[in-house]
């Protein structure tokens, strides 16, 4: 009866927690609970971190029933670093079961997606438990389809940064109404923000130049990043392209932040200074991308199916689609930011009034569901993808048998080159879609 008691209360909790979480930010059923799916991760890879970095011993030697054992195939010398990535790809693994099923259910099932908390997180965090008895054998394999599997978050999540910045772009365009002053203060903010990009983006190729140049391999990557930066910045100054200065600065940013995150792997020590080393500056890599991934998950719970329009060529981007005001941007004093013409601005203008109506159709059924199937199973494939990954980032995509980037001896490694050239792989993409995107922009105004 008590138990029965603790777990109603329980689950209130839980409802009452999404519901706070929707009425201070004015959120939807269906963003309170992706935000409650997102909590369950968070809790999840938390348990997984918290027990591996303070209890990695007393997890390995727990007897109940039979013994546990996450030394199996640890690399002697680094057997704490072993049993904390074994716990992590455990945690991951139960996660992508959790959220695997709840991709199945939940398109059939609106009340599968929005109630049973309890049942959720005691699903992930119990299957993260009962693996401990797991060989270690299967998810060392799990840890390399997961980071196989990661390459396409890493596709997702540079869309998804394209599209942010286009769409800061336009929406930072003032508009001028007429009969109105106009304010300097939105070119002020544009500039602001464009150079601050910038900023980051030549200190960062500083730094890797300083500490991650010593070998050929690293030289190329960030004599590519600095190149391909450089040219669609000016590139996307040109009156002809006019995408202004703020996307190039915000992608030039993300690349050298993506030349640096693939260095991290490389099992060279003249290429990633830390490549001998399975904590210290490792940790500081895994916190960065850490806080850049949950920013973006925020996001992606904040608009829900809406950043499918990063798919969809004739959308009119994620942000775009909150605005619901018309009008042409007003011409600006330099084609340092790179204004768009009347049409440009009318066809943007219909289709964010297409996206209002749509919106208001639909409004009463997404106030009384957690979202349409379509969305519902979209958000728990992401979050499929955000287990995979999730698994990557805690350890900092290294080798499942606890040894640094170098391996035991030096020299090469397959694991991490592999890592390497999945992430690097994964910047050249990105930057090849700018550069489409920019191929887009220069045909519409010619």
């Amino acid at each position: 009866m008590g138990a029965a008691a603790a777990s109603m209360l329980c689950e209130c909790a839980c409802c009452m927690a999404c519901s706070c979480f929707s009425g201070i930010f004015n959120a939807s059923l269906a963003r309170a609970a992706r935000f409650g799916h997102l909590l369950v991760v968070v809790a999840t890879f938390s348990l997984a971190i918290f027990l591996g970095e303070t209890y990695p011993n007393e997890i390995n030697g727990y007897n109940y029933i039979t013994q546990v054992d996450l030394t199996d195939g640890c690399s002697g010398g680094y057997t704490e670093s072993c049993i904390y990535r074994q716990l992590i790809y455990r945690a991951s693994f139960s996660l992508f079961l959790l959220f695997a099923l709840l991709a199945m259910v939940s398109g059939f099932s609106d009340y599968a997606n929005k109630s049973g908390w309890i049942l959720k997180f005691g699903f992930a965090i119990g299957l993260f438990i009962a693996f401990w008895w797991t060989g270690n054998s299967f998810f060392s394999g799990w840890a390399e389809f997961a980071r196989v599997f990661s390459f396409f978050w890493l596709l997702v999540q540079g869309l998804l940064l394209l599209d942010f910045s286009h769409d800061c772009h336009d929406l930072l365009m003032p508009t001028q109404e007429e009969g109105e002053e106009e304010s300097n203060i939105p070119y002020i903010v544009y500039m602001g923000i464009s150079l601050s990009c910038l900023a980051m983006a030549v200190l960062g190729l500083a730094y890797l130049y300083q500490d991650y140049s010593d070998c050929g391999l690293g030289m190329f990557f960030i004599i590519v990043t600095m190149l391909m930066g450089l040219a669609t910045t000016i590139v996307s100054l040109l009156e002809s392209v006019g995408r202004g200065l703020l996307t190039p600065c915000m992608m030039f940013a993300y690349s050298v932040f993506m030349c640096w995150y693939a260095l991290l792997s490389s099992p060279k020590e003249s290429c990633n200074p830390t490549a001998d080393s399975v904590g210290g500056s490792q940790d500081v890599g895994i916190v960065v991308v850490s806080i850049v991934s949950m920013v973006i998950l925020l996001y992606c719970v904040f608009n829900g199916s809406t950043i499918l329009n990063i798919f969809n060529p004739n959308g009119e981007g994620v942000m775009m689609s909150y605005s619901s005001n018309q009008g042409t941007n007003s011409e600006l004093a330099s084609v340092v930011t790179g204004g768009a013409t009347d049409g440009d601005s009318s066809e943007r203008g219909e289709r964010r009034s297409a996206n209002k109506d749509d919106s208001s159709a639909n409004n009463n059924d997404n106030e009384a569901s957690s979202g349409t199937p379509h969305e519902r199973v979209l958000y728990h494939v992401i979050m499929i993808l955000v287990a995979c990954y999730g698994a990557m980032i805690l350890t900092n995509w290294g080798k499942t048998n606890g040894s640094p980037a170098q391996g035991d001896g030096g020299g090469d490694d397959a694991t991490s080159n592999e890592s390497m050239w999945l992430k690097i792989l994964s910047q050249w993409v990105f930057i090849a879609l700018h550069w489409r995107v920019l191929q887009v922009a220069y045909q519409n105004n010619n």
